[in-house]
């Protein structure tokens, strides 16, 4: 079902844009369309620093989904990768567009990016940061530096780590998780313990590191600590995954204070930088290998974990805000665009149900919004409203097929009719339905409720 607006998508988006071409045209520009004289520029011209309308092509009829055929999405399933991650905030984008205006050494700017993150996230002493391709390049940046250290044929030679004097890595079985393949891309051999003494026996000359999934740390028997313990007591570096791992926005130094000699986090999740980024905080030495395995850098591993200069100020900018907001504030704007969705379907004996929110989880610490139909007047279930969230135009609501893991090939191994079971959810009670709210835009609270309003308004009375 279409929403019952008076504008479509399309004629919205290109009277936005032609808002905005108005908006931020330079005022010289402004002037000499009025009247017919040449501007006269206050600034030099730089690379990229024009905002211009398109006129023709990709992007001239305002809608570039549309233009594509692909629906875009109001985001209510949370910061997954497979539908973008999040939302970036305007003050990010601006400093994305700033980065392009000039040409830079990346170098240079990874390193003077590394000592903003080192200074704004309260690094110990002796760290630096490393803006990377998202969290999983940090690890195959990270673990390749670890092993080839900055001998240049090691460099060439990963992942072939045959010869390299240490190429085992440590993890507890628990820990193992479909990122772990990021570990195994280097060449390194993991090497699974269960328990602290099994852990301190697999210890040898060939092993390098211990790895630590953050988001597992309940599942393990050795802690955080404890890892860091052993690993300094045998000479072996540690490295956390701590990737969905904030807010709390305290864990970007608690962490490294762990002794951790290196912690990723994603940028595209909760923090809001771009999609395709991450941070890597560790050790100086280490960052520095890590830094000579990856783009720039050619006939390295990580060539193809490649950082644009606009990708490296858009993250130090979201990662500014993130760190200087107030989570509280926050929470009190998810609150009040909950409160728009329950106050348009209470008419219809659907109700609100408690604000789902652990801030301590160990990973993706979102809020979740839930309410309840009351069988006794609608007869229509929770996964039947997500259903038709999913298939609103021209804006979907949610996906009901954007599982975290993304899509799958064959496997001729599993059971017959088995579709990806391990990652289906526990049932939960029928007659409710929910969702997160907090990458909504400006409005989409009421677009969602709308549609709601619509759904109840159009489904069997019991």
């Amino acid at each position: 079902m279409n929403l019952k607006f008076g504008w479509n998508r399309r004629s919205f988006l290109a009277a936005l844009g032609a808002m905005s071409g108005g908006l931020f045209a330079p005022a010289e520009l402004k002037a000499a369309s009025r009247f017919g004289k040449q501007p006269k520029l206050t600034t030099p011209p730089v690379d990229g620093n024009p905002i211009v309308p398109i006129t023709s092509g990709l992007g001239s009829t305002g809608d570039i989904y549309a233009e594509l055929g692909v629906t875009p999405l109001i985001n209510i399933n949370g910061t997954v990768t497979v539908i973008g991650g999040s939302v970036m905030r305007p003050e990010v984008m601006e400093l994305i567009r700033r980065g392009n205006e000039h040409f830079v050494l990346i170098d240079e700017l990874e390193i003077a990016a590394g000592k903003f993150i080192a200074k704004l996230c309260k690094s110990p002493s002796g760290y630096t940061g490393l803006v990377t391709g998202g969290a999983a390049a940090a690890m195959v940046v990270g673990y390749a530096g670890m092993m080839t250290e900055d001998f240049e044929p090691r460099m060439r030679d990963i992942p072939d780590v045959s010869n390299f004097p240490r190429n085992e890595i440590i993890i507890q079985k628990s820990h193992r998780y479909p990122f772990d393949h990021q570990i195994r891309q280097t060449g390194a051999k993991l090497v699974e313990v269960e328990t602290r003494e099994e852990m301190i026996a697999a210890i040898n000359p060939k092993t390098v590191a211990i790895h630590f999934t953050n988001i597992l740390s309940d599942k393990g028997k050795v802690s955080g600590a404890e890892t860091v313990e052993i690993a300094r007591a045998h000479n072996l570096y540690t490295f956390n995954d701590a990737a969905a791992d904030v807010p709390p926005k305290e864990r970007l130094w608690e962490y490294p204070a762990m002794g951790f000699d290196m912690v990723t986090f994603s940028g595209g999740k909760d923090i809001r930088g771009p999609q395709a980024a991450g941070i890597l905080i560790g050790r100086e030495e280490l960052i520095r290998y890590a830094l000579l395995n990856m783009s720039p850098q050619e006939d390295r591993i990580g060539r193809c974990c490649k950082v644009g200069k606009e990708t490296i100020f858009g993250m130090l900018k979201a990662l500014e805000i993130f760190v200087n907001q107030d989570l509280d504030s926050e929470l009190k704007v998810y609150d009040a665009r909950a409160q728009v969705i329950s106050d348009a379907v209470a008419k219809y004996g659907v109700t609100a149900m408690p604000r789902e929110f652990n801030a301590q989880a160990l990973g993706n610490v979102t809020p979740r919004y839930s309410w309840r139909i009351d069988p006794a007047k609608l007869s229509i279930t929770g996964s039947e409203v997500m259903q038709k969230l999913a298939d609103t135009r021209p804006l979907g609501i949610g996906s009901m097929g954007a599982g975290a893991s993304g899509m799958r090939g064959r496997n001729p191994d599993a059971p017959a009719g088995d579709n990806h079971a391990e990652h289906h959810r526990a049932p939960r009670d029928p007659q409710t339905f929910g969702f997160a709210v907090w990458q909504l835009k400006e409005g989409q609270d009421k677009v969602i409720a709308d549609r709601l309003v619509e759904i109840f308004s159009a489904a069997p009375k019991s």
